[in-house]
């Protein structure tokens, strides 16, 4: 049972070499990097890389795939992943993006294995990793909460963290394996689909200690301040946060202000970590993606 992983790349080489190193330990067969920026440096990284497929999203790329470069960036994700599934040879393709890192303590190969016959996609929810100065070394994770958890949970922070998402900045729908060779599939960010309107045959699986996508959205200042003006385009936040985020950009002390609800969105002190572990809703990975970078590449992250 061989595996697939494909993302579109727009990010500081740090978090590609991130991205590669989990993929690779976790046993991906093959990897196709598609680079957003054509003239992005750390592809070449990459191209001499037996097991990796780097393509440079150059007008002319994105041409043949019937599109332009300045078409919303998540219709190109969306074409170029469907266009890097149909070239894959390996039994499953996993779509994610950079700061995604599918966590299956038992291994993918055999979690793979166990799939139903039948099962054209296997959707994994989401984890989303917290910055928890007094909960030790490894990683720190929140699962997804119901209505009113997420009430008891973060309080009067409530209105940051949309009960619509379970409790998470990002998404709790998690991302997919996609059975290879299936001829009708289209892929989108977190699931496949039929264009003609066939129901998929889709196993969920719902985070827990067998099988999670640690979503590592915000665990940088830097990288997530430099997106904030995309994730608005994008829908990336919801809209009540999405417009709080532009206010405070037209501010004078706008930068105070960002740095305020960073700290609140991706910050866990010590009463909040207790309230999520009194709602089994907190993941402790003691080897991350953080971790086994620098095990893996040293300095070079």
């Amino acid at each position: 049972m061989t595996w697939h992983v494909g993302a579109i790349m727009n990010e500081p080489q740090s978090e590609v070499l991130r991205f590669a190193a989990w993929y690779f330990e976790a046993g991906a067969h093959g990897m196709t990097l598609l680079f957003d920026n054509p003239d992005d440096p750390t592809a070449a990284i990459f191209d001499e890389h037996p097991n990796v497929t780097v393509v440079r999203c150059t007008p002319e790329f994105w041409e043949r795939l019937g599109l332009s470069q300045d078409v919303r960036f998540p219709k190109r994700q969306n074409v170029a992943m469907t266009w890097a599934y149909r070239q894959c040879k390996d039994d499953w393709f996993l779509n994610v993006d950079a700061d995604e890192f599918m966590y299956v303590p038992d291994g993918i190969d055999g979690f793979l294995k166990e799939a139903p016959p039948a099962a054209e996609t296997i959707r994994v929810e989401t984890a989303e990793v917290i910055l928890a100065a007094d909960a030790g070394s490894g990683s720190h994770y929140r699962l997804p909460l119901g209505y009113e958890a997420v009430s008891r949970v973060y309080g009067d922070a409530l209105w940051l963290i949309a009960p619509k998402r379970r409790g998470m900045v990002g998404h709790w729908r998690g991302k997919s394996f996609i059975r290879c060779g299936v001829d009708d599939i289209t892929l989108r960010q977190h699931w496949a689909q039929s264009p003609g309107g066939r129901p998929i045959n889709e196993v969920v699986m719902q985070a827990s200690t067998r099988a999670v996508l640690l979503h590592h959205v915000g665990d940088n200042y830097d990288v997530w301040r430099s997106k904030l003006k995309w994730r608005i385009g994008s829908r990336g936040f919801s809209d009540r946060l999405g417009n709080a985020i532009s206010e405070a950009l037209g501010l004078p002390d706008g930068e105070d202000r960002i740095r305020e609800l960073y700290n609140e969105l991706h910050g866990c002190d010590a009463e909040r970590l207790r309230r999520l572990k009194a709602e089994d809703a907190y993941l402790h990975v003691s080897v991350g993606p953080d971790q086994v970078a620098s095990e893996i590449l040293g300095d070079a992250v």
